[in-house]
């Protein structure tokens, strides 16, 4: 091994190491101080060697916090996660870190820098987006140390706040079908009565094709989403989570609802004399074109404004469907797999207040069976 490991105290190791040539062809021999167990810096030592081989190699006083994030989301981020979510990390990297801490050489960064930075943040900003700040930096030091860059994790020492639970806003069921009535109106009529019926998102909605759709077996395939990207319009992507590719069983009505806009779809393109022009998608515009989610939205918020219902988003049709679901008993799992939850935890902390009221139901049907049993005796 071209190089050394040294302890100075408990915990701090002293690596050396020839660094690569200058323009001369002379190498300089590199010291580097890095906490840990002796494991750790024998593995960081011998990752600083391979990467001064490959040409790799960066000196741990020129790469920046900034820099490092950059190229964090141009290569994982950008190969591993949804363009949504790039879109999203990107944003929170260069609002609320480059500014604050971003010219800060990446290993001289201390878990008290960041902790201080969530600090600041709170005096204008959520307890949830310093979280979901916390959650950005947290994965891209992990690839950091998996990087070797950083020895440890320094996200893991800090402490994010956390908040409290929001309860979701929802309609009951009276004004699910008051809205319902009033948005026949809409060309997007069939579109809000299959999200209440099935609990899929806007973007898995819009991304609906016929080839996923099974009416002969009463169900439907998410697999595929189509979403607006800032700076890239509507793009056609996965579902976010391995969790969301579910399958969905359909209901006698929802099949129905779905025949009935297929047949629509085939009259409009037999009528239409070449001006209709099939997409394959199973909600679509005038043209036959997919429809724009971002006119989902403005739709529905006019529809809502215009009959005076109270306030509730798109997303929210999402949102009666599992509180009906569980309204009526049915278990959380279910539930949850319908709206592809990644897990039933997720289902149970965003609809908790469903739950004490299927909580008392719980409590009168042990009474009831109890009371039937001691009959039988």
């Amino acid at each position: 091994m071209r190089g050394s490991v040294s302890q100075r105290y408990k915990g701090s190791w002293q690596l050396r190491y020839d660094g690569p040539p200058d323009a001369s062809g002379n190498r300089r021999q590199v010291n580097e101080t890095v906490r840990g167990t002796r494991k750790d810096a024998e593995r960081l030592l011998r990752e600083r060697i391979h990467a001064i081989d490959n040409g790799g190699f960066l000196p741990k006083d020129k790469e920046t916090l900034s820099q490092f994030l950059e190229k964090w989301l141009d290569t994982y981020v950008a190969t591993n996660c949804a363009p949504r979510t790039l879109m999203d990390y990107r944003g929170y990297v260069r609002r609320y870190v480059t500014t604050a801490l971003g010219s800060k050489p990446i290993q001289q960064v201390t878990a008290r820098d960041i902790q201080q930075l969530y600090a600041d943040m709170l005096v204008r900003l959520s307890p949830k987006t310093v979280l979901h700040l916390h959650r950005v930096l947290r994965e891209a030091f992990k690839h950091a140390v998996k990087w070797g860059v950083l020895i440890r994790n320094v996200a893991d020492a800090t402490t994010p706040p956390h908040p409290r639970a929001k309860q979701v806003e929802v309609w009951d069921a009276p004004t699910i079908n008051r809205f319902l009535e009033i948005a026949r109106s809409s060309p997007y009529c069939h579109l809000y009565r299959c999200a209440v019926l099935t609990g899929m998102r806007r973007s898995e909605l819009a991304g609906l094709r016929w080839e996923a759709v099974d009416l002969e077996n009463s169900r439907l395939s998410v697999v595929a989403t189509r979403i607006r990207i800032t700076g890239h319009g509507v793009m056609v992507g996965q579902p976010k989570t391995a969790r969301s590719r579910r399958l969905i069983a359909l209901s006698p009505d929802t099949v129905a609802l779905l025949r009935e806009v297929r047949v629509t779809q085939l009259l409009q393109e037999a009528t239409h004399n070449g001006a209709w022009k099939p997409s394959g998608y199973v909600f679509v515009n005038a043209y036959g074109n997919p429809v724009n989610p971002d006119d989902l939205s403005d739709d529905f918020h006019r529809l809502v404004v215009k009959s005076g219902l109270p306030h509730l988003t798109l997303h929210g049709l999402r949102h009666a469907h599992a509180t009906l679901l569980l309204s009526a008993g049915v278990h959380a799992k279910v539930v949850s797999e319908r709206l592809g939850h990644s897990t039933v935890g997720i289902t149970l902390d965003v609809y908790s207040h469903v739950l004490p009221h299927v909580q008392e139901e719980a409590a009168n049907k042990i009474d009831a069976e109890l009371q039937r049993v001691s009959h039988l005796v």
